[in-house]
């Protein structure tokens, strides 16, 4: 590290030699000079590095005068040069923090020593001065408001944000009792030497939430943290207070409470609205229902009495369209027991247990093709397990089943496959045949409440049995889709939370 030295010697002799020493040991001159007015005047013109000073320079001013104005003024560190002084003399110069000694006559090792020592501690210095530079133009350039104290609570920072929110400028604070400038109320923690006290006492920050500042303007509620500064000993030099106007916070918080309250009365308000449509739509669907079944009643009733005591005057196309007629009555009778029974699922509260899933497919299984002269073959594999309402889960399977074996029976080999597995924070499963089909394009009309793809001549059926299960596992959280082509089967996937 090669330095500009500035040597202050008033013996000419010994002046010179110290200065062959210092470029010997590989630093530069930066002039030599035997008195205090050519001493300022070097270090104002060549700005060195260091200064080597006698302590007991002959003239007006001593060494250690020159050494105070060379701090003061130059930022020039000094070391002291001295062959003899007494103790008064070294008190004197040590409060102008020399940043060393040497004892004529020295060695150069000595000398060199002395300098390397010096340079790397005025380097750390000057680092440690521009950290502190960034430091309080970063704690004076943020929003929030600091504060810092020394070990006895008095004021030793205030950055801009603290000097408007307090009152104070900072140059007036300082050296003033913290609890002079930041007049602290706290419901919890009472004042500041409470807060202070509380934080000591942990050893950690203390939340300023809920506290007002006063200040020459009035109170205003303060947030954010008090907290002791401590080193890495963990001895405690002061405090840090860094906190923030919260009174535009508080003022929204309010508007949003009172929002919220507004718009929590207009749910309630609504939901009691469709509660009570939601009754009238269930007690007018009963009341069709009724009203049809009656009718329907009726003309099934009549036609099997037509066909009980008339049956021999009337020919196989009149008993053929009076059992026309009683079979489309029965189907009527059969919509609405769906429609109902549809109609009912977005009412009927869910009971969510553990499921077996496996089981309901093999049970629902057995429902589908009862009756079946030819059931595809099944291929059922382990389904995980999940939670939901049993019983509306079991619907959805003996409907998804029921159509596969139904969509199935005219192919010469029915199968069907139902797979199932986990898919992160859902279950899937999956029901796949090998039956007719159907145009890909219509495939949103297959959850339409009565959407047919089919004639009744060709598949039976109302037309609500996906409905149903697309309502039911929408209740449940999770969504169905199908797939299909003509002649190449279909695929229906539905999706549940895990359990």
């Amino acid at each position: 590290m090669t330095a500009r030295i500035l040597i202050v010697e008033d013996e000419g002799l010994v002046a010179e030699e110290i200065a062959m020493r210092v470029q010997r040991v590989g630093h530069e001159i930066a002039g030599v000079v035997d008195n205090a007015a050519a001493a300022f005047e070097s270090a104002r013109r060549s700005r060195p590095d260091m200064a080597l000073v006698d302590i007991n320079l002959k003239g007006a001013l001593s060494g250690i005068e020159i050494a105070k104005r060379f701090r003061a003024e130059y930022d020039v560190p000094v070391i002291f040069l001295t062959a003899h002084a007494d103790p008064g003399t070294l008190r004197e110069a040590t409060a102008t923090e020399p940043f060393g000694y040497i004892v004529k006559p020295f060695e150069e090792r000595v000398l060199a020593a002395t300098l390397e020592t010096a340079l790397r501690r005025r380097e750390a210095e000057m680092r440690l001065a521009s950290m502190e530079r960034w430091l309080a133009a970063t704690m004076s350039s943020i929003g929030d408001a600091v504060i810092a104290t020394d070990a006895e609570y008095r004021i030793s920072f205030m950055n801009r944000t603290a000097e408007r929110l307090c009152g104070y400028a900072a140059r007036e604070a300082y050296g003033l009792p913290a609890g002079e400038v930041f007049k602290l109320r706290c419901t919890a923690n009472g004042g500041l030497m409470e807060a202070i006290e509380h934080a000591m006492r942990e050893r950690a920050a203390v939340d300023l939430e809920g506290c007002l500042l006063e200040t020459r303007d009035g109170c205003i509620p303060i947030d954010k943290t008090l907290a002791p500064i401590q080193d890495a000993a963990g001895n405690v030099s002061g405090i840090v207070i860094v906190f923030r106007d919260a009174t535009q916070r508080k003022r929204y918080e309010a508007q949003l409470r009172e929002l919220n309250a507004q718009l929590e009365e207009k749910v309630r308000r609504r939901t009691a609205q469709l509660e009570a449509a939601n009754a009238e739509l269930a007690s007018f669907s009963y009341s069709i229902a009724h009203d049809l079944r009656a009718p329907l009643r009726a003309i099934n009733g009549f036609a099997q009495r037509v066909l009980h005591d008339h049956s021999h005057s009337l020919d196989g196309e009149g008993r053929r369209l009076l059992q026309v007629v009683t079979s489309r009555a029965a189907q009527m009778s059969k919509m609405i027991d769906d429609y109902l029974q549809l109609s009912g699922l977005s009412r009927m509260d869910l009971q969510y247990k553990a499921l077996d899933v496996t089981r309901l497919a093999q049970e629902a299984w057995s429902d589908a093709i009862a009756g079946v002269a030819r059931p595809p073959l099944l291929q059922l594999e382990p389904l995980p397990a999940t939670r939901g309402d049993e019983r509306l889960m079991r619907q959805v399977w003996i409907n998804l089943l029921s159509n596969a074996v139904k969509f199935t029976r005219t192919v010469d080999e029915p199968r069907v496959r139902v797979s199932g597995w986990e898919e992160g924070r859902f279950v899937h499963y999956r029901v796949e045949d090998n039956g007719v089909g159907f145009d890909p394009a219509q495939a949103a009309k297959l959850f339409r409440m009565f959407e047919r793809l089919h004639t009744q001549s060709e598949f039976e059926g109302s037309g609500i049995g996906l409905c149903t299960v697309q309502r039911i596992v929408h209740r449940h959280e999770g969504d169905v889709t199908i797939e299909g082509a003509p002649g190449r089967g279909a695929r229906v996937d539905f999706w549940l939370p895990k359990g």
